[in-house]
């Protein structure tokens, strides 16, 4: 009989043992499900941690055998309802009236976040500090454990029984586990929000310097779009700009504000100093940010609130050379303080605008300067085209007459003389030839150079030049050399003015050659004439063969001074050979010469 009395107390603890071994189990079943589906929300809602405090609180529930269970956050300051589960509607809508509010140690939440981890009320009814109005709800045990992030708490997870006494370690945990969840949760709301946010403001920063590239002489849209932008991104129904102007700031750009509210305040005065957002602005010279003007002490431009309804503002300089030229303003018609990033981003608005308002203004200048400029440099080209005509007219009497005597038409003259009328006709020549150099920049410049088009032989063209610059060679002991192609095709172009450019090749190869040759070349190919003059000359620096194209432009200006020239032929040539649809350039290698090269359309049309 004592034996099957033993046999008997062993089974029914090993069946004890068993059923409570299945307990836990199914416990710790329960809580890895919940666990991996609230893992499973969070892998499902990244950017939005609602649906997983809502998983958390459902979950705990059941699993701590709890009437209540709450999520809440904290901003800094308060702490907002998340989430809640509740059996009991009444007390539901008790705790949510309570809230926001300060996490003191009124409550479990402000306990646990004191001391930085879980915290238990075993009964609120024995608890003399907990607050006397959420006594009564029916719930007696509380169990909070707080959200940290870095060590500071962001929020909590409350639970509460109708029951007093103390929660189980595993139950602690779990809730603690609940709690790194929600954290994750947070956290990487937290982060996909400022990825969105430095998304948008890159995006609208990239369209309002889209706009200023686009419309850089529109001021007018580039405002708009920064009004616009503005509003869009700070939450902000009413966005203006205003450049000051003497002692007012007219209004550039609105946004948000009715024709009806632009009207009234069109009536009234703008108030300075500190009682107004503008003048504040204007005055700091920094970003000035007014959470709530009702509760601002300085603030007395109560006219301008009536009319809008504004009540949180927020102004930013526009700084020009470090002083304010006007301001970027955004209002809103609640109290929603303007966060640090959106002040900073603001800042950055307002610098675009200085941008967008200093490129006007510089375009405007410029634009001023090129009509004066351009009216100045008419003035000039007409004066030397009057003063070029003036010293042309006396200047072939003096060469007429000169002729005449030295063909004695006056009478025999002697050698002395002679001589001196041969001087007299060659330095006037000489002389003609710079002033129609002169004009013929004269009328590049007005717009008046224009080409005789005649049908010519590119051979002639050499043959003319060869025979005018011969004796000029055989002076300087040069061998001057030409080399034209049989055959050569019937161009098209301003014969005159193309011998005036081969001229002038020719005649600068002889005057910078001292010993050598001076050859000239011409050919045809894929419908272009090519012509060059070589010369055995000192060569040209590398970094000059460009410029030598430039207007009063002399390689060695003492040198060119001591053999003569204006630095123009060069300027005309290439104008000359351009206006018939050509090219003109050199090639050169210093100690070893240069060549000039042109190619030019066997017909060309005039441009």
């Amino acid at each position: 009989m004592p034996s099957q009395m033993l046999t008997s107390s062993v089974e029914q603890e090993l069946g004890r043992k068993v059923e409570e071994l299945g307990r836990e189990l199914d416990e710790a079943h329960r809580r890895e499900a919940a666990t991996a589906e609230v893992l499973r929300v969070i892998s499902r809602s990244v950017g939005e941690a609602k649906p997983v405090f809502d998983i958390i609180a459902g979950s705990a529930l059941g699993l701590v055998n709890a009437q209540y269970v709450g999520v809440v956050l904290y901003d800094g300051e308060v702490l907002h309802l998340a989430a809640l589960h509740n059996s009991n509607p009444e007390a539901a809508e008790a705790i949510r009236r309570s809230f926001p509010r300060q996490p003191d140690d009124s409550s479990s939440v402000g306990r646990a976040f004191r001391f930085r981890g879980p915290v238990q009320i075993p009964d609120v009814l024995e608890d003399p500090t907990y607050e006397p109005e959420l006594r009564n709800l029916g719930f007696r045990s509380i169990l909070s454990v707080p959200m940290l992030r870095n060590s500071a708490p962001i929020g909590a997870i409350a639970v509460s029984r109708d029951q007093p006494g103390q929660f189980s370690e595993k139950q602690i945990a779990l809730l603690q586990t609940f709690a790194d969840q929600a954290v994750i949760a947070i956290e990487n709301t937290r982060l996909l929000s400022e990825l969105r946010d430095s998304l948008q403001q890159q995006t609208a920063t990239a369209d309002v310097l889209k706009a200023i590239s686009r419309s850089a002489l529109d001021l007018q849209a580039v405002l708009n779009a920064l009004v616009s932008s503005a509003s869009q991104l700070c939450e902000a129904p009413m966005v203006a700009i205003h450049v000051q102007r003497d002692a007012t700031l007219p209004g550039r750009a609105r946004h948000g504000f009715s024709a009806k509210v632009v009207e009234e305040l069109s009536k009234i005065g703008q108030v300075w100093g500190r009682g107004s957002l503008a003048g504040r602005t204007i005055t700091e010279g920094k970003p000035v940010h007014i959470p709530d003007v009702e509760a601002d002490p300085e603030y007395t431009f109560h006219d301008f609130t009536r009319i809008t309804g504004a009540r949180s503002m927020l102004g930013v300089p526009l700084l020009r050379d470090g002083r304010p030229n006007g301001l970027l303003s955004l209002y809103r018609t609640r109290v929603a303080p303007f966060t640090p990033r959106q002040v900073e981003l603001m800042a950055t608005f307002a610098d675009q605008a200085v941008i967008a308002i200093e490129n006007v203004r510089l375009f405007e200048e410029i634009a001023q300067k090129s009509r004066e400029l351009e009216i100045a440099s008419q003035h000039k080209s007409q004066f030397v085209a009057n003063m070029s005509h003036e010293l042309r007219t006396p200047l072939a009497a003096i060469l007429g007459y000169a002729e005449l005597m030295q063909e004695g038409f006056y009478g025999p003259l002697g050698q002395k003389s002679l001589d001196a009328l041969t001087r007299i006709c060659s330095n006037g020549k000489h002389l003609l030839g710079l002033i129609n150099t002169v004009l013929d920049i004269a009328k590049i410049e007005s717009g008046q150079f224009a080409l005789n088009m005649v049908e010519y032989a590119i051979e002639s063209v050499v043959e003319t030049v060869r025979s005018a610059t011969e004796s000029l060679a055989q002076n300087k002991k040069l061998a001057l050399k030409s080399e034209v192609a049989k055959s050569l095709p019937i161009g098209l172009g301003d014969e005159q003015r193309l011998t005036q450019v081969l001229l002038n090749l020719v005649g600068n190869a002889i005057k910078f050659t001292d010993a050598g040759e001076v050859r000239i070349t011409a050919g045809a190919a894929n419908g272009h004439f090519a012509v060059s003059v070589n010369d055995t000359g000192p060569g040209i620096p590398a970094d000059e063969c460009e410029r030598v194209f430039e207007k009063f432009r002399q390689v060695d200006s003492s040198n060119a001074r001591a053999r003569g020239g204006t630095g123009l032929g060069l300027a005309i040539a290439r104008e000359i050979v351009e206006m018939h649809g050509g090219r003109i350039w050199v090639e050169s290698t210093m100690g070893q010469g240069s060549t000039f090269r042109m190619e030019l359309p066997v017909r060309a049309a005039t441009r």
